[in-house]
């Protein structure tokens, strides 16, 4: 019974980190209560113009350069985001074009937090039905377009710009989700291997 394997993986992130002390400059928080209930320090923003199907080519790019094998080789994409380029197409065709892979299949999830689970369930059904051998599996988020603040410069406390009142008001009433979403990309290439307990063993999602 054919089975899969991780055989490269690949991260990106944009631009440079936003601390937990530089969200303080645009709303009522700091570095002690962010990581005391989140455990986060620092996340990536993506700048303008910049999608989710982007950030995933990079990652992907990274991971089938340390899986040493040609983009050609991959013969299906699983791409999970809640923050797609557009609502339609989805962002794993676009991927797929990106990475001059026309005419493979692209399949996109909308799952965020779970959607490695579900992604890993998906990638092992295709490859037990021989529906596919090398599979693509990227989770991408783009969420710097839904973040509250409208002055960017005040994040970056060498710019010396602050939030006004108005805008430090808005950002506080989003706080407890601003604080929690970035931007980035992670990739796995997973390939079919009948090498005896390889493969995914068990999982129960409900």
């Amino acid at each position: 019974m054919l089975g899969l394997e991780i055989i490269g993986t690949g991260h990106y992130v944009p631009g440079k980190p936003v601390t937990n002390e530089d969200l303080s400059r645009v709303m009522d928080t700091s570095d002690e209560w962010v990581v005391q209930r989140t455990g986060i320090r620092q996340r990536h923003y993506a700048p303008d113009g910049v999608g989710a199907s982007d950030l995933a080519a990079e990652a992907a790019k990274r991971a089938l350069e340390a899986a040493r094998i040609p983009a050609k080789d991959v013969d299906y994409i699983i791409f999970a985001t809640m923050t797609p380029d557009y609502v339609f197409p989805g962002s794993a065709p676009l991927l797929g074009a990106k990475l001059g892979l026309e005419g493979v299949p692209c399949l996109d999830i909308r799952q965020q937090c779970a959607a490695t689970l579900f992604g890993l369930q998906m990638a092992n059904g295709l490859v037990k039905t021989g529906a596919a051998r090398t599979i693509l599996f990227v989770g991408a988020e783009a969420h710097a377009g839904f973040m509250p603040w409208s002055s960017w410069d005040a994040l970056d406390p060498e710019s010396g710009k602050v939030a006004s009142d108005e805008e430090r008001a808005r950002n506080n009433a989003h706080r407890a989700l601003a604080v929690l979403f970035g931007d980035g990309a992670g990739a796995l290439v997973l390939r079919a291997t009948d090498r005896p307990g390889a493969g995914i063993l068990g999982m129960k999602i409900f």
